[in-house]
């Protein structure tokens, strides 16, 4: 009865360490953000594509429909899943018209909330390193501002934001609303959205999807055996563009020297 007593305990040390050392070597990713993020679960299409490249990868979200960065900033959610994990990359997505408003309201409102998920993140692990996920005009533009009432002014406006900001905190920008405007320009038949032509298609997340891989592990989506309810030539095509829009331009968008080892 020791001897089998014995075993069950070895067992479990060894259970246990194992679960213990391949934590150690994951990636741990948080995502907080709203339905631009959750829509046909793009977190989780970034978790099979890093798996299918070889990837350890823990990846959690936290997220709330049409949150902006104020709301997001006063729900006790998101500090609860801050706090969950020593986290490698937390993912902050405001919603696409936080950066339309004017630039009084930014930097009284919005900022501020932000820096408030940011002293959060700092206090439960100094090194995480922040990302900003650029979204995207919507298909028409926002008609209530004259500056952002085509889909390329409001694509644009969203960029020269979160640039801004990226480089006024030091946080990478994974661009995300330009590799949409390319793949709009290169093959306008392949529709990154919904009907109601702001959020994204399964094509437009899977197309988010590669562009976190390729700024997260500096290296291109493409070749990932990954595509969900898509075929493997059209997610060729979206690795192809998600990773060209990163990873050749990583120094205009902060990522240089914040690729996961």
């Amino acid at each position: 009865m020791r001897k089998f007593l014995l075993l069950i305990d070895i067992a479990f040390l060894l259970i246990v360490g194992y679960q213990l050392y391949s934590k150690k070597d994951q990636t741990k990713i948080l995502f907080i953000g709203n339905s631009y993020t959750y829509r046909n679960e793009m977190p989780d299409i970034f978790e099979h594509i890093a798996i299918s490249k070889g990837k350890q990868v823990y990846v959690q979200s936290e997220t709330k429909g049409k949150a902006t960065l104020l709301v997001q900033s006063e729900r006790d959610e998101v500090y609860n899943a801050i706090n969950h994990e020593d986290w490698d990359y937390v993912i902050i997505q405001g919603s696409s018209r936080d950066f339309l408003q004017p630039n009084l309201y930014i930097r009284d409102t919005t900022l501020p909330a932000m820096e408030k998920m940011v002293r959060a993140i700092r206090r439960n692990k100094a090194d995480t390193k922040i990302l900003l996920y650029m979204t995207w005009g919507y298909r028409n533009g926002y008609v209530p501002f004259p500056e952002t009432d085509t889909y390329d002014k409001m694509t644009l406006k969203i960029r020269d934001q979160y640039l801004k900001i990226g480089k006024q905190y030091n946080f990478g920008v994974v661009p995300v609303g330009m590799a949409f405007r390319d793949s709009r320009s290169r093959r306008p038949d392949e529709n990154m959205y919904v009907k109601d032509g702001a959020h994204p298609s399964l094509k437009g997340s899977y197309l988010a999807a590669c562009c976190f891989y390729a700024a997260i592990f500096n290296e291109s989506a493409v070749g990932a055996t990954y595509y969900g309810k898509l075929g493997p030539k059209i997610c060729y095509y979206l690795q192809s563009v998600g990773s060209r829009n990163v990873l050749y331009q990583r120094n205009k968008y902060g990522l240089i020297g914040l690729e996961s080892n």
